[in-house]
């Protein structure tokens, strides 16, 4: 049975204990609770019959002749320390993500992504969360960006530059002069970004459209599985406000004979194919939690980094030893 208890800074205690050793805890436990007793007991029959115990009661109060549950405490967890170190089942570790992962980002840079539906518009909101979760990830591990609208640009190389990868995320503009969303040709430029590295290869692609120029998303994910790169997809659905504001202003433009639009449709059956083909997995945002979440579930491998533990274990058995003895001297009690 592993227990594990995160404290600060990423640090975690592993507790893994047989069910055996449990029992064998669980007895010493209990018996140091009852040696607790008795050993008051014991005190309390030597005061009381050898000292003066109308006089100690006046002066100090019964209570003290009593177990104190801060001292039966410190007791009880000094033996749980010493019985986890002597038998090895305590371990403290740094828990943290390892450089084992390369990533390439696409960003849709097309006009639906200035709809406002995520404040203040999807491209700012989508570049909001890729920051914060790129903070997360490990400094060894090379990051790409990749802008696309009509057609994909390479906005940063792979690089372990964060300050180059967040100026870069954050200077891309919706190209209003796009004629169409090329999702195939982006993924393609992404794989080839990541063709050398000697890692895992994630894409991450954000993206509220369909493809509708360039390569088909068939290719496009049949190249990336041949270069072993597997594509998460974080799709942008339209909320339900900015869908029935969209109805309203369909009708309003009937009536004045202007030519029908449409909203634009995230297109969820082909890139849930490219994600499951390539061995990614397929997210779809329709509000901004959805969206952060989806971000953190993208799979990053997480490492036990061991601590040497003892010695600070012991440190702090010893203090709690004498702060017992401090305890002892003001409240009297074994």
């Amino acid at each position: 049975m592993e227990i594990a208890i995160p404290l600060l800074f990423n640090v975690t205690v592993f507790i893994d204990l047989p069910y055996r050793s449990l029992g064998m805890l669980i007895s010493l436990i209990v018996l140091t609770v009852i040696s607790y007793i008795l050993m008051v007991k014991i005190r309390r029959e030597r005061v009381i019959r050898f000292g003066n115990y109308r006089t100690l009661k006046r002066i100090h109060g019964y209570k003290m002749l009593i177990p104190h549950p801060l001292i039966l405490l410190s007791k009880i967890i000094t033996v749980v320390l010493l019985f986890l170190i002597a038998t090895q089942a305590i371990k403290v570790n740094i828990v943290k993500p390892v450089a084992n992962t390369d990533f390439v980002i696409l960003i849709d840079s097309s006009q639906s992504m200035m709809i406002p539906d995520y404040k203040p518009n999807r491209l700012e909101f989508a570049k909001d969360i890729a920051i914060k979760w790129l903070n997360k990830l490990p400094g060894t591990s090379k990051i790409g960006i990749v802008k696309f609208s009509d057609k994909p640009v390479m906005v940063v190389d792979l690089t372990t530059n964060p300050q180059e990868i967040e100026e870069g995320i954050k200077s891309i503009n919706v190209n209003l002069n796009a004629s169409g969303t090329a999702i195939g040709d982006a993924i393609k430029l992404g794989t080839s970004m990541l063709e050398r590295s000697p890692k895992q290869r994630f894409i991450i692609l954000i993206t509220d459209g369909s493809n509708n120029i360039g390569s088909s998303l068939m290719n496009a994910s049949s190249y990336a599985k041949s270069k072993n790169v597997s594509v998460y997809v974080i799709g942008i659905e339209s909320t339900e406000e900015t869908k029935r504001l969209f109805e309203e202003l369909k009708d309003i433009a009937k009536k004045y004979g202007i030519r029908e639009f449409s909203l634009p449709e995230l297109d969820r059956d082909g890139l849930k194919e490219v994600a499951l083909y390539t061995g990614g997995k397929f997210f779809v945002a329709t509000n901004e939690s959805l969206f952060d979440e989806s971000f953190e579930k993208i799979i990053v491998k997480n490492e036990r980094i061991p601590v040497s533990s003892d010695f600070y274990i012991l440190m702090f058995v010893s203090i709690l030893i004498i702060l017992e003895l401090i305890a002892y001297a003001k409240i009297g009690a074994l």
